[in-house]
């Protein structure tokens, strides 16, 4: 069984637990098929063609995507596929400083519209889609926006499933008159795709953004009130605790020096080095929401601290999440003081959620069949 998934390759290490995570749902739905599954770089759809993995200026391949014939030439991941996967990541978003508009994403059109509807034997999944808006965001700037609306009624009705990671995703679909499941985020398997365990609390991770998140939305975000009590956290925690600071990129990496040059920090490029640190930690305090979620896969607690609504997602799985602007030094030192005492049993709770699911993926799942 041929399985096309949707998502980034060799870009965003929360994007690849997604993924991880999706294939190890697919691999428990359909135990006992061969699936063979294939991975495109939505940000840059042409990747979709065999031989083109490496053309990954946007800007370039989407012309040449355009020109080349389907078909011809070289064979394509979707039309070849008997399954297509939307991988996680937002799926909607309509903002209007900066403006910005789902329906104007690079992949929808070249993937699902142009190749997934030229092939008639494939089905599409849409799994752990999600939001990005102002944190506080009710959902109603949607009905503001007549061509965000009509393509999110076009994605969901092309998909045989669907499914979302936090529940402003399922309000604006309600909103527009449809309805899917919400079910916490793909990722937490991802360790189970690979085998991986809990290997002991050897350290605190911490994972700072300037800032808090990528984007302000127009939301009055202070940068210098997050950086001064995130310090005053920090100063605390340093001399408590062996302290390592996870990057996911080298910006963040060049935050953290910013921020205390000798401070332990940890870079890769290789998302499954990410999953065995994480698999050795006591907790975290995070900004990036797949840091929480990883972390959270091996039953070990943490707080997400965001700028919009996908820091949300920590509900799904019994984590709390703060807007920056909310958090001061001593909120958090209080969250260090709770997690030492268990988290309120998070481990056992989280198993729970973990199991429920697991099912909920096995019984959304089961119009494939």
């Amino acid at each position: 069984m041929n399985i096309a998934i949707i998502t980034t390759v060799r870009h965003n290490v929360g994007d690849d637990f997604i993924r991880e995570g999706i294939k190890h749902i697919l691999r428990n739905f359909y135990k006992g098929t061969h699936l063979h599954f294939t991975h495109i770089h939505k940000h840059s759809p042409i990747t979709s063609r065999y031989g083109f993995e490496w053309f990954r200026d946007y800007s370039k391949s989407k012309q040449w995507d355009e020109k080349l014939p389907l078909r011809r030439w070289t064979p394509d991941r979707i039309l070849m596929a008997d399954l297509v996967v939307q991988s996680g990541a937002p799926i909607y978003w309509c903002w209007e400083h900066p403006e910005a508009h789902c329906v104007d994403n690079e992949w929808y059109k070249p993937l699902i519209k142009r190749r997934f509807q030229g092939n008639k034997k494939a089905k599409l999944i849409n799994l752990a889609g999600g939001t990005c808006q102002a944190y506080y965001s009710d959902g109603s700037e949607f009905l503001k926006s007549q061509r965000d609306c009509d393509y999110i009624k076009e994605f969901f009705n092309l998909s045989t499933v669907t499914t979302y990671r936090d529940t402003l995703s399922r309000k604006v679909a309600n909103l527009l008159g449809l309805d899917a499941p919400v079910i916490p985020c793909t990722s937490i398997f991802a360790a189970d795709e690979h085998g991986l365990k809990d290997l002991g609390t050897d350290y605190v991770v911490v994972n700072y953004m300037s800032g808090g998140g990528h984007f302000t939305m127009d939301q009055e975000i202070s940068f210098s009130h997050w950086e001064k009590e995130f310090k005053k956290f920090y100063s605390y925690l340093k001399t408590r605790e062996n302290v390592i600071f996870s990057c996911h990129n080298q910006k963040e990496l060049d935050e953290a020096k910013a921020l205390d040059p000798q401070a332990k920090t940890f870079y890769s490029t290789n998302y499954l080095d990410y999953m065995k640190l994480y698999s050795k930690a006591k907790f975290g305090f995070m900004n990036r929401i797949h840091a929480a979620y990883q972390l959270s896969s091996y039953g070990k607690p943490s707080i997400i601290i965001g700028t919009d609504t996908r820091a949300l997602m920590a509900n799904e799985i019994g984590l709390k999440s703060m807007y920056v602007e909310e958090i001061t030094g001593d909120f958090l030192i209080d969250e260090y003081n709770f997690f030492l005492k268990g988290a309120d049993n998070f481990k056992e709770r989280f198993a729970v959620t973990k199991q429920a699911a697991f099912q909920s993926y096995m019984d959304v799942l089961s119009v494939l069949k």
